[in-house]
């Protein structure tokens, strides 16, 4: 029997709730968080099918480390995708959190601004990500069914 190998993990928190206030009842999903503005988060939930976007100011945090033994032979232990932040013109990114459905483009295709490049779900639709700027592709980021970020580069054109 192959040896046993360790790695650590991190466990996300929960992102489905049913929320009681002042005696009603909300069923809410956490979708996302956007990118930092000062001390403040954007976080996107959708609230009893209603997308809304929440500023929160996180006063403390905990991060919950444990470590795991998993046989070497069935460890599926797949690279992290790195994610990119967009900060050049040439960056597309999508206008809320979603999921690729499709890639319209390849890298060395030549593009025109307004040009559908990305087709991502987002709260059950799909949705056209279009190209900023005239250009060739140079970068792509994402892959299908990869969960993507409003502050996230998905594909640079130069």
């Amino acid at each position: 029997m192959e040896k046993d190998r360790k790695f650590n993990y991190i466990r996300l928190a929960p992102k489905h709730y049913k929320l009681y206030l002042h005696g009603n009842e909300y069923d809410v999903r956490v979708i996302g968080t956007g990118q930092k503005q000062g001390d403040v988060k954007p976080l996107y939930l959708e609230i009893d099918g209603r997308l809304e976007e929440v500023m929160i100011e996180i006063k403390e945090y905990e991060e919950v480390v444990e470590e795991v033994a998993v046989p070497f032979a069935s460890a599926e232990l797949g690279r992290p995708r790195t994610k990119i932040k967009a900060t050049r013109d040439g960056d597309v990114t999508c206008p809320i959190p979603g999921k690729i459905v499709d890639i319209l483009v390849r890298v060395g295709d030549h593009v025109k601004v307004g040009q559908p490049v990305l087709i991502v779900e987002a709260m059950k639709m799909d949705n056209e990500i279009h190209a900023p700027k005239d250009g060739i592709v140079r970068e792509i980021y994402v892959e299908k069914n990869d969960t993507v970020m409003p502050d996230e580069a998905l594909i640079f054109i130069d």
